[in-house]
Protein backbone atom coordinates (compact mmCIF):
# COMPACT_ATOMS: atom_id res chain seq x y z
CA UNK A 1 0.00 0.00 0.00
CA UNK A 2 2.50 2.49 0.88
CA UNK A 3 4.22 2.04 -2.06
CA UNK A 4 0.66 2.88 -4.50
CA UNK A 5 0.65 5.78 -1.99
CA UNK A 6 3.87 6.75 -2.63
CA UNK A 7 3.65 6.81 -6.65
CA UNK A 8 0.12 8.74 -6.26
CA UNK A 9 2.25 11.63 -4.72
CA UNK A 10 4.91 11.37 -7.18
CA UNK A 11 1.58 11.52 -9.71
CA UNK A 12 0.35 14.61 -7.89
CA UNK A 13 3.69 16.18 -7.81
CA UNK A 14 3.61 15.47 -12.02
CA UNK A 15 0.12 17.19 -12.28
CA UNK A 16 1.35 20.12 -10.08
CA UNK A 17 4.11 20.87 -12.69
CA UNK A 18 1.59 20.07 -15.79
CA UNK A 19 -0.72 22.85 -14.08
CA UNK A 20 1.63 25.35 -13.01
CA UNK A 21 3.11 25.24 -16.77
CA UNK A 22 -0.28 24.82 -18.35
CA UNK A 23 -1.16 27.47 -16.19
CA UNK A 24 1.44 29.89 -17.15
CA UNK A 25 0.66 29.14 -20.85
CA UNK A 26 -3.12 30.13 -20.46
CA UNK A 27 -1.83 33.43 -18.79
CA UNK A 28 0.63 33.85 -21.79
CA UNK A 29 -1.35 33.37 -24.72
CA UNK A 30 -4.33 35.66 -26.48
CA UNK A 31 -7.57 35.31 -24.54
CA UNK A 32 -10.10 33.23 -26.46
CA UNK A 33 -7.55 31.94 -28.67
CA UNK A 34 -6.83 28.33 -29.38
CA UNK A 35 -3.38 28.29 -27.58
CA UNK A 36 -5.14 29.65 -24.46
CA UNK A 37 -8.28 27.17 -24.99
CA UNK A 38 -6.26 24.13 -25.03
CA UNK A 39 -4.32 25.18 -22.35
CA UNK A 40 -6.87 26.05 -19.84
CA UNK A 41 -8.11 23.11 -20.39
CA UNK A 42 -5.08 20.99 -19.74
CA UNK A 43 -4.80 23.10 -16.84
CA UNK A 44 -8.39 22.18 -15.57
CA UNK A 45 -7.73 18.77 -15.85
CA UNK A 46 -4.46 18.90 -14.51
CA UNK A 47 -6.05 20.49 -11.26
CA UNK A 48 -8.79 17.88 -11.02
CA UNK A 49 -5.92 14.75 -11.10
CA UNK A 50 -4.01 17.09 -8.12
CA UNK A 51 -7.33 17.13 -6.30
CA UNK A 52 -8.01 13.58 -6.76
CA UNK A 53 -4.60 12.07 -5.71
CA UNK A 54 -4.13 14.68 -3.05
CA UNK A 55 -7.30 13.26 -1.22
CA UNK A 56 -6.09 9.47 -1.94
CA UNK A 57 -2.77 10.56 -0.27
CA UNK A 58 -4.47 12.93 2.83
CA UNK A 59 -6.91 10.33 3.15
CA UNK A 60 -3.65 7.65 3.79
CA UNK A 61 -1.91 10.06 5.46
CA UNK A 62 -3.85 11.64 7.72
CA UNK A 63 -2.94 15.46 6.54
CA UNK A 64 -4.63 18.23 5.79
CA UNK A 65 -2.97 21.20 4.56
CA UNK A 66 -1.58 20.86 1.66
CA UNK A 67 -4.73 18.96 -0.08
CA UNK A 68 -6.88 21.66 1.36
CA UNK A 69 -5.17 24.10 -1.08
CA UNK A 70 -5.46 21.67 -3.91
CA UNK A 71 -9.46 21.31 -3.49
CA UNK A 72 -9.36 25.49 -3.23
CA UNK A 73 -7.90 25.50 -6.33
CA UNK A 74 -9.51 22.99 -7.86
CA UNK A 75 -12.65 24.92 -7.11
CA UNK A 76 -11.80 28.15 -8.63
CA UNK A 77 -10.64 26.52 -11.28
CA UNK A 78 -14.24 24.41 -11.50
CA UNK A 79 -15.93 27.39 -11.09
CA UNK A 80 -13.80 29.68 -13.48
CA UNK A 81 -14.46 27.02 -16.47
CA UNK A 82 -17.59 26.17 -15.54
CA UNK A 83 -18.93 30.09 -15.67
CA UNK A 84 -18.49 30.11 -19.52
CA UNK A 85 -21.61 28.39 -19.89
CA UNK A 86 -23.20 31.67 -19.00
CA UNK A 87 -22.35 34.20 -21.74
CA UNK A 88 -25.78 34.24 -23.16
CA UNK A 89 -28.12 32.48 -20.03
CA UNK A 90 -27.29 31.24 -16.78
CA UNK A 91 -26.95 27.41 -16.15
CA UNK A 92 -27.21 25.37 -12.97
CA UNK A 93 -26.99 21.87 -12.20
CA UNK A 94 -26.41 19.64 -9.72
CA UNK A 95 -23.07 19.07 -9.98
CA UNK A 96 -23.00 22.89 -9.31
CA UNK A 97 -24.84 22.58 -6.08
CA UNK A 98 -23.10 20.00 -5.37
CA UNK A 99 -19.45 20.99 -5.51
CA UNK A 100 -20.77 24.45 -4.18
CA UNK A 101 -21.79 22.99 -0.62
CA UNK A 102 -18.69 20.83 -0.71
CA UNK A 103 -16.48 23.66 -1.46
CA UNK A 104 -18.65 25.95 1.49
CA UNK A 105 -18.15 22.94 4.39
CA UNK A 106 -14.27 22.29 3.38
CA UNK A 107 -13.75 26.34 3.44
CA UNK A 108 -15.90 26.66 7.11
CA UNK A 109 -13.77 23.10 8.50
CA UNK A 110 -10.35 25.18 7.35
CA UNK A 111 -11.81 28.09 8.90
CA UNK A 112 -12.32 26.42 12.56
CA UNK A 113 -8.85 24.23 12.11
CA UNK A 114 -7.22 28.11 11.56
CA UNK A 115 -8.86 29.23 15.06
CA UNK A 116 -8.49 26.22 16.89
CA UNK A 117 -4.79 26.20 15.94
CA UNK A 118 -4.23 29.83 16.05
CA UNK A 119 -5.39 29.99 20.07
CA UNK A 120 -3.03 26.48 20.71
CA UNK A 121 0.42 27.94 18.34
CA UNK A 122 -0.46 31.13 17.69
CA UNK A 123 0.37 32.73 13.93
CA UNK A 124 2.47 29.91 12.85
CA UNK A 125 2.98 26.88 10.42
CA UNK A 126 0.15 26.48 7.73
CA UNK A 127 -2.40 28.36 10.33
CA UNK A 128 -2.13 31.68 7.79
CA UNK A 129 -3.07 29.46 4.78
CA UNK A 130 -6.01 27.58 6.82
CA UNK A 131 -7.48 31.11 7.61
CA UNK A 132 -7.19 33.26 4.47
CA UNK A 133 -7.59 30.51 1.91
CA UNK A 134 -10.33 29.07 4.47
CA UNK A 135 -12.11 32.24 4.52
CA UNK A 136 -12.29 32.89 0.68
CA UNK A 137 -13.61 29.54 -0.33
CA UNK A 138 -16.19 29.93 2.38
CA UNK A 139 -17.01 33.73 1.10
CA UNK A 140 -17.19 32.96 -2.85
CA UNK A 141 -18.75 29.40 -1.95
CA UNK A 142 -21.85 31.67 -0.13
CA UNK A 143 -21.51 34.21 -2.94
CA UNK A 144 -21.74 31.01 -5.87
CA UNK A 145 -24.94 29.69 -3.77
CA UNK A 146 -26.81 33.64 -3.69
CA UNK A 147 -26.21 33.95 -7.31
CA UNK A 148 -27.09 30.36 -8.66
CA UNK A 149 -30.26 30.74 -6.23
CA UNK A 150 -31.29 33.89 -7.91
CA UNK A 151 -29.99 32.65 -11.44
CA UNK A 152 -28.83 36.68 -11.67
CA UNK A 153 -25.34 37.61 -13.08
CA UNK A 154 -24.34 41.32 -14.03
CA UNK A 155 -23.40 41.82 -17.86
CA UNK A 156 -20.14 39.92 -18.64
CA UNK A 157 -19.72 38.55 -15.15
CA UNK A 158 -18.87 35.10 -16.95
CA UNK A 159 -15.89 36.67 -17.99
CA UNK A 160 -14.83 38.55 -14.77
CA UNK A 161 -15.35 35.90 -12.86
CA UNK A 162 -13.58 33.48 -15.25
CA UNK A 163 -10.56 36.08 -15.09
CA UNK A 164 -10.40 36.16 -10.67
CA UNK A 165 -11.14 31.93 -10.34
CA UNK A 166 -8.44 30.96 -12.92
CA UNK A 167 -6.36 33.53 -11.81
CA UNK A 168 -6.76 32.60 -7.93
CA UNK A 169 -6.58 28.71 -8.79
CA UNK A 170 -2.72 29.36 -10.20
CA UNK A 171 -1.71 31.60 -7.10
CA UNK A 172 -3.04 28.44 -4.80
CA UNK A 173 -1.23 26.06 -7.36
CA UNK A 174 2.10 28.28 -6.98
CA UNK A 175 1.63 29.04 -3.13
CA UNK A 176 1.24 24.61 -2.74
CA UNK A 177 4.37 24.64 -5.49
CA UNK A 178 6.89 27.23 -3.62
CA UNK A 179 5.62 25.34 -0.05
CA UNK A 180 6.88 22.06 -1.10
CA UNK A 181 9.99 23.23 -2.83
CA UNK A 182 11.33 26.64 -0.63
CA UNK A 183 12.28 26.29 3.12
CA UNK A 184 12.01 30.05 4.16
CA UNK A 185 11.11 31.34 7.96
CA UNK A 186 8.30 32.95 8.67
CA UNK A 187 6.72 30.00 6.44
CA UNK A 188 3.34 32.62 6.71
CA UNK A 189 5.87 35.01 3.86
CA UNK A 190 5.53 31.92 1.92
CA UNK A 191 2.03 31.04 2.51
CA UNK A 192 0.51 34.07 1.45
CA UNK A 193 3.69 35.43 -0.97
CA UNK A 194 1.78 34.44 -3.97
CA UNK A 195 -1.70 35.75 -3.10
CA UNK A 196 -0.19 39.42 -2.50
CA UNK A 197 1.56 39.37 -5.72
CA UNK A 198 -1.12 37.50 -7.84
CA UNK A 199 -3.91 39.66 -6.41
CA UNK A 200 -3.00 42.88 -7.78
CA UNK A 201 -2.31 41.70 -11.03
CA UNK A 202 -5.43 39.88 -11.23
CA UNK A 203 -7.44 42.77 -10.05
CA UNK A 204 -5.84 45.03 -12.85
CA UNK A 205 -6.54 42.22 -15.86
CA UNK A 206 -10.35 42.62 -14.32
CA UNK A 207 -10.08 46.02 -14.38
CA UNK A 208 -8.06 46.26 -17.91
CA UNK A 209 -11.61 44.31 -19.52
CA UNK A 210 -13.90 46.92 -17.83
CA UNK A 211 -12.24 49.54 -19.61
CA UNK A 212 -12.33 47.78 -22.77
CA UNK A 213 -15.73 46.62 -22.81
CA UNK A 214 -16.81 50.01 -21.70
CA UNK A 215 -14.76 51.52 -24.65
CA UNK A 216 -16.60 49.12 -27.13
CA UNK A 217 -19.97 49.69 -25.73
CA UNK A 218 -19.52 54.16 -26.06
CA UNK A 219 -17.82 53.14 -29.88
CA UNK A 220 -21.32 51.13 -30.70
CA UNK A 221 -23.91 53.82 -28.73
CA UNK A 222 -21.78 56.38 -31.46
CA UNK A 223 -22.25 54.29 -34.09
CA UNK A 224 -26.10 53.84 -33.42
Amino acid sequence: MKEIIQYTLYFHAFAGGIALLSGLLAIATKKGGKQHILSGEIYFYSMLTVAVTGLIVATYRGTIFLQTIAFFAFYLAFTGKRVLRNKKEVHVSKLDWVANILSMTVGAYMLYLGILNLFRSGFVGAIPMLLVFGGILFWIAVEDAIKMKKKKWIKNDWLFTHIGRMGGSFIATSTAFLLINISFEPRWVVWLAPTAIGSPLMAAAIGKWKVRLGDRKKKGAKAN
